[in-house]
């Protein structure tokens, strides 16, 4: 074990040496620096940035480069037959959903095809019947070919909720759906033959935005990996497997000491809450999706918390959540309340939350640098503040909230 541990220490040393290594050539390639970190890259923000490089009579100047690259990309060689093309963000369909980019070509005044991309590369959940929809309302476009393109970080088919496997199958074999992912849009621009050096740089910096922002792979992880593999590395890498084969156990018990520090946090700050039965809970794995951390009631499906959409704690989001449709009054209740503009803020609704908004920061993903923090108790005094201005105005009404007489489930 003493074994183990020095080969872990020798790890940690080495990352500081090849961080040391960046900082140095930092003021000559400004590796960390990516101006994306500056732009919208919400879902919507993701979306326009596709649309722009996809839309030919945008002001990147290439024309139908990128179209005609990633028809091809995607296998709709037939596609590339068209005189215009229309590309739009956020497209209503007559069911008031949207399609996030919808794509249309035209051939002597006809509509020949559609391509409508779903996007889901902020890990946002699948809606109810979300992609059968999609399809019912472009099938509407009598005559035209169509492709539905599912797009999440790492490939996953579409949950059952929003296709059915069948349905979904279908589309695939009949050529009418595709799944892509964050890599293949990479592998798509690699693919793209770039002629103008200043898109040549922006799709540089939106392919690195990709894969350290949303798939995780950082020039440090990178640098690691590298490391581990080298044949005089050996004992290193056996140290660095075995802590692999136990990393399950360790993420679950730092997330049990998590909450722990979280209860003792609120049992001492609000009194009527805990009075009232709350107490913090982790719900789910930590290694599985939509595992996340609350405060509330047991069977009583509503209060403050942190969930995340991905496994290993990744694109997590907080606030206050609440089945409309169980809790149809409460759920109003708790909107009419939250009436101040600096809390409401960036909150959005839906049907699961009351209100919701993405983490900020490094606490989207708990990498390494935000687990560590756990020990110490750092972690739980962050996830601590942005709860509070929530369970203040959620005590100041709890009165209002008790005469809705809450029923178990």
């Amino acid at each position: 074990m003493n074994e183990i541990i020095n080969n872990l220490l020798s790890i940690k040393q080495k990352l500081d040496e090849f961080e040391s290594e960046r900082r140095k050539t930092e003021l000559y390639n400004s590796n960390r620096f990516n101006p994306f970190q500056f732009m919208r890259t919400d879902e919507i923000g993701l979306s326009k940035i596709l649309a722009f490089l996809l839309d030919p009579k945008e002001i990147h100047g290439q024309g139908d480069l990128f179209l005609n690259s990633f028809l091809k990309f995607i296998g709709k060689h037939n596609f590339l037959a068209y005189n215009s093309t229309k590309v739009s963000v956020e497209k209503p369909t007559r069911e008031n959903r949207r399609h996030d980019i919808f794509i249309e070509g035209f051939l002597d005044n006809k509509r020949r095809w559609i391509v409508s991309i779903e996007n889901k590369l902020r890990f946002a959940s699948d809606q109810e019947e979300q992609l059968k929809d999609y399809r019912i309302d472009i099938e509407r476009y009598k005559g035209a070919d169509y492709c539905l393109i599912y797009l999440p970080v790492f490939k996953h088919n579409p949950s059952e909720s929003s296709i059915s496997e069948s349905e979904w199958e279908e589309l695939i074999n009949h050529q009418n759906a595709i799944l892509l992912s964050a890599e293949d849009l990479i592998k798509w621009l690699d693919n793209t033959l770039i002629v103008a050096p200043a898109v040549r740089q922006f799709c540089y910096d939106f392919k690195k935005f990709l894969k350290e922002e949303l798939m995780g792979n950082t020039e440090r992880a990178n640098d690691l990996v590298n490391y581990l593999l080298e044949k005089e590395n050996n004992e290193a890498l056996y140290s660095a497997l075995n802590i692999l084969d136990s990393y399950e156990q360790l993420y679950e018990n730092l997330a049990g000491t998590l909450v722990n520090q979280l209860q003792e946090r609120f049992e001492k700050n609000y009194k009527a809450l805990n009075n009232y039965g709350w107490k913090c809970n982790f719900n789910g794995y930590a290694t599985e999706k939509e595992a996340g951390i609350f405060l509330d009631q047991e069977n009583i499906y509503w209060g403050v918390g942190i969930e995340f959409s991905e496994r290993n704690f990744r694109n997590g989001y907080y606030g206050i959540y609440c089945h409309k449709e169980k809790y149809g009054e409460l759920h109003k209740l708790l909107q009419d309340i939250f009436d101040e503009e600096e809390i409401k803020a960036d909150f959005k609704s839906s049907k699961w939350w009351a209100m919701w908004k993405w983490l900020e920061g490094n606490l989207l993903n708990w990498d390494a640098e935000v687990l560590s923090k756990i020990p110490s108790g750092e972690l739980a005094d962050q996830i601590f503040e942005l709860w509070k201005p929530l369970l203040d105005v959620i005590t100041e009404n709890l009165d209002k909230i008790k005469e809705l007489e809450i029923k178990k489930l």
